[in-house]
């Protein structure tokens, strides 16, 4: 029973919060490209060439939120999680490099276009799958500063991190670019 009136309660209070439109919450979808860190693995490739895959660099799709106070148009707070990937070049083998950034991010707007966001992000499930060329490695991810400098939808970002495994500790800090579109609330 405690737990009903809980529900109920909070319920009523999240109702009464939205009916006054203090904050308002839409889905946003971001996607980019990041280039940059250490080098994680050199492929050498039977005609002769090679290809260096770096511990930042790699395409990357999430989804998540932000939030706005009705009274504060000048800041909001995104929040997003996703899939960063990286592959190599290699007919006979997939070998890539994947991880799960989540980023918490307040922006601050000078004006409907041009936004500056600082906040945190965090990798995780970091892992290099070495399709049988090389060994799977699975690393732990830190806690990070993110920066972000947009104007609209697009932005140059800068994220620092490090991944740690047992045998070393990679930076995988990168410079990029991010496409964000935000579903207007209704």
């Amino acid at each position: 029973m405690k737990h009903l009136l809980s529900l109920l309660l909070a319920t009523c209070t999240l109702s009464s919060l939205s009916a006054q439109e203090t904050v308002t919450a839409a889905l946003l979808y971001e996607a980019g490209l990041e280039y940059g860190g250490d080098e994680l693995l050199t492929l050498q490739f039977t005609n002769g060439e090679e290809q260096v895959m770096l511990a930042g660099q790699g395409g990357y799709a999430s989804i998540g939120g932000e939030l706005r106070l009705a009274n504060v148009d000048y800041l909001a707070l995104r929040a997003t999680v996703g899939i960063k990937y990286n592959t190599t070049a290699a007919d006979n083998a997939n070998i890539a490099f994947t991880r799960i950034p989540v980023n918490i991010v307040p922006h601050f707007y000078f004006d409907e276009m041009i936004h500056v966001g600082v906040g945190i992000t965090t990798h995780q499930r970091v892992r290099l799958n070495g399709d049988g060329f090389t060994p799977d490695v699975t690393f732990t991810g830190s806690i990070s500063p993110r920066l972000e400098i947009g104007y609209g939808g697009c932005a140059l970002t800068y994220s620092i991190q490090d991944y740690t495994s047992q045998a070393e500790v990679l930076s995988g800090s990168s410079f990029g670019i991010s496409f964000t579109y935000v579903v207007p609330a209704k």
